[in-house]
């Protein structure tokens, strides 16, 4: 479509990206702006809004001072913010009836947006996609462990249940830097900041749930996300230990509470259950990806070493907070 269109008066989705894993060197927005002017969507109907420090939205002002093909570009300054928090204030300075939330360590696919659009005009309150890694350097994620990675770190949000209206498994969750909605359904539920930047996504998608929203799976709502070993064991999984044992506490609809009351055994059956959790996920999974089933078959033993090594982070990370909870708390909150 002609992107030289005259503007309308309201865009049709705004794109709230905060700067939040960029102040942390995760990745840059820039990139992230980059990714959504080539989308399949077109951009004169998008707007965007950055989120992030004086010195981010400074450097912002000036790359994008002598304009963009977006139907506007918004640079709000949000000092001393969390991570949750951010996405909340971006969401009252959007336009459009569809927002769509995403991070400044991610590259959305092209499909990104006109898959995410669609799931919303289709009937959805919230569309939820699948989330990939990226090399450090570049946005291949097509990798073996690189999509072994993907399974145990952001698939859990694709559950069994199938629906049947729409030949696609039902989300059971979402992933913070993938995920669009009605701008009248944030309005209604949004981020619980309380606990800093932690447990925001599962408590959101609890409160949409509970409120009778309809959360729908959008296959071709796809984003790759910034990728370093490190970063991954310690940034993600070992701090996912002090998730779940908050959530289980937290949320009583939280799956399997049963395992809360094995006391100091509670991680290790975490990671037990998670592992087994991890290989029919795999299974179902790629096979939205539309990867081949003998190719699938081979990761298979690379997913199981990685699973019992982040699994293994996850726990260390969930003994550590039973021992130490105000340390592990602040330490998770900071990163």
């Amino acid at each position: 479509m002609n992107q030289d269109l005259k503007k309308s008066d309201k865009p049709v989705v705004s794109v709230i990206v905060e700067g939040y894993n960029e102040s942390r060197d995760l990745g840059k927005a820039i990139n992230t702006l980059e990714a959504i002017k080539e989308q399949d969507f077109p951009v004169h109907q998008v707007e965007v809004i950055l989120m992030g420090s004086p010195t981010q939205v400074q450097e912002w002002k000036e790359r994008y001072a002598s304009g963009t093909p977006f139907w506007g570009l918004q640079a709000v300054e949000a000092e001393g913010l969390t991570y949750l928090q951010l996405k909340n204030r971006g969401a009252q300075f959007a336009s459009a009836e569809i927002l769509a939330f995403t991070d400044s360590d991610v590259y959305p696919h092209r499909t990104w947006l006109s898959s995410l659009v669609e799931g919303i005009h289709g009937g959805g309150d919230v569309s939820i996609g699948l989330s990939l890694f990226k090399s450090r350097d570049g946005w291949e994620w097509n990798r073996a462990t690189r999509l072994a990675a993907a399974c145990i770190t952001w698939w859990w949000i694709v559950g069994k249940e199938i629906d049947f209206s729409r030949q696609l498994p039902k989300p059971v969750g979402f992933m913070d830097h993938n995920f669009g909605l009605r701008a009248e359904t944030f309005r209604q539920h949004q981020y619980n900041s309380e606990f800093g930047r932690l447990c925001g996504a599962p408590l959101l998608a609890r409160s949409f749930l509970d409120g009778g929203k309809k959360l729908v799976l959008q296959p071709g709502q796809r984003v790759t996300h910034y990728f370093s070993w490190w970063y991954w064991l310690k940034g993600l999984h070992f701090r996912y230990g002090y998730e779940v044992y908050m959530l289980r506490r937290l949320d009583k609809h939280y799956p399997n509470q049963w395992i809360a009351r094995m006391k100091i055994f509670e991680p290790v059956m975490t990671l037990m259950w998670h592992m087994a959790l991890d290989v029919p996920r795999w299974f179902r999974v790629s096979r939205l990806l539309e990867i081949h089933l003998l190719r699938r078959v081979l990761i298979f033993p690379v997913l199981l070493g990685m699973s019992c090594l982040a699994h293994t982070a996850e726990m260390l990370g969930m003994y550590s907070t039973m021992v130490s909870p105000e340390s592990m708390r602040k330490w998770a909150e900071s990163v």
